[in-house]
């Protein structure tokens, strides 16, 4: 599973230089300075023209019957009819891409909250370690460096935390302000809430890691995105990644007990420090979780009998699991209603994106591979807030790119 990791995993800190080899990074700043994230003529339409009507004169005085004349009866004349404006039939939507960058320097792309901004870590000019770039969503201008170092936003837009490499510390920083927090997690990823205001984090736990298919063993821990109320929840566990449900409340997650039993989805309950087993599945990949919290889908592999692998959603309880009818790379629609998945291709030829309603299963193409070529690496690609985009690495040329799949 995938989530945002600082943009990209701790690991991918160390991150080539657009146009050259393996760049060896040291520490950043212990704080870097706080940054700003940056911001038909008129128609005349004929008027109809009013009937005239004449009378045809007669001699009232005369004793006799009028004589038929040579001159005719007077008509009421024509009624000019109004012309409508020509109309031009509206063109119907067709999806394209967009390049956003060159050099095939960027990976692990992610949308701005704003849903105007792309941001992803590359080098920087003149310092040893990666930076957070930001470039605009509608290729209307260059990347420009966002942040100093590696670090994530919150889904609110209103903190940034990032690593403090030389103390072994998470700083915190709320945009438009001074102060910092300090996270003392052995500069660990943190996890933010939905709203912003709490992080998660796992911590390394001691013990024998029995296989490299094996998650290592943690403690996870929460705080207040001020660094106060730092506190660990639940058992020791094997876990890579954590994912907030929308009330702050709950943590999610696949994992293992720590002698790797018990495989499958767990729920962490942060007050009462409780887990809960909702799904068995000896190794569930790709977890996610709606934006309402309603519902998870993931990706069953290893299982014993093949017809338990696949992609499935269920309930967020783990009630209610169907399969869904395609496999590959899915997310989440913003309105919780539809997936939205990228098919895994049999002939290595141009991905297409499809939507599965939620409810019924059912699958729309958003894209027509023969019209619109496009691959995406290692399912790094994501949805846009407002469900019209999805933003993705190219496999092609390693560079950014938007597809715009809606009006």
């Amino acid at each position: 599973m995938r989530s945002a990791r600082f943009l990209v995993p701790l690991g991918l800190l160390l991150l080539a230089a657009c146009s050259s080899g393996s760049t060896t990074h040291t520490a950043p700043p212990s704080s870097p300075p706080p940054i700003q994230p940056t911001n038909s003529p008129r128609v005349m339409t004929p008027t109809a023209l009013p009937a005239t009507p004449q009378a045809a004169a007669r001699d009232a005085d005369s004793a006799t019957p009028p004589t038929p004349t040579d001159t005719p009866t007077p008509t009421s004349g024509p009624t000019a009819t109004a012309t409508p404006a020509p109309t031009v039939a509206a063109q119907p939507f067709k999806p394209f891409v967009m390049k956003l960058t060159d050099g095939g320097c960027c990976r692990n792309p992610v949308w701005h909250p704003d849903g105007a901004r792309i941001l992803y870590t590359d080098a920087a000019p003149n310092q040893p370690l990666a930076a957070t770039w930001a470039v605009p969503a509608d290729a209307s201008g260059p990347p420009t460096v966002f942040f100093p170092s590696a670090a994530t936003v919150a889904p609110d837009g209103s903190r940034i935390a990032y690593p403090d490499f030389t103390n072994h510390v998470t700083r915190i920083q709320e945009f438009g302000k001074q102060s910092t927090a300090t996270i003392a997690n052995n500069d660990a990823y943190v996890w933010f809430s939905p709203d912003g205001r709490q992080v998660a984090w796992l911590e390394r736990a001691p013990g024998a890691q029995p296989s490299s298919n094996v998650d290592r063993l943690v403690r996870v821990w929460v705080a207040n995105a001020d660094g106060a109320n730092a506190r660990q929840r639940g058992n020791t566990v094997r876990a890579a990644d954590l994912i907030w449900f929308p009330d702050g409340q709950r943590l999610l997650f696949t994992g293992r007990d720590t002698d790797g039993g018990n495989p499958g989805v767990y729920i962490l309950d942060i007050n009462a420090g409780t887990l809960t087993r909702i799904v068995d599945a000896f190794s569930p990949r790709g977890l996610r979780l709606s934006p309402d919290g309603t519902r998870i889908v993931y990706l069953a592999a290893l299982e014993e009998n093949p017809a338990d692998n696949g992609l499935f959603i269920a309930n967020a309880d783990g009630s209610g699991k169907r399969k869904l009818p395609l496999v590959g790379g899915v997310r989440w629609a913003p309105d919780s209603k539809s997936l939205l998945i990228l098919p895994f291709q049999t002939d290595n030829g141009a991905d297409q994106l499809v939507r599965i309603d939620a409810a019924t299963l059912g699958t729309t193409p958003l894209t027509d591979r023969a019209a619109l070529s496009f691959r995406v690496a290692q399912d790094e690609w994501e949805v846009a807030p407002d469900g019209t985009r999805i933003v993705f690495n190219a496999l092609t040329d390693s560079n950014i790119y938007v597809l715009r799949f809606s009006p």
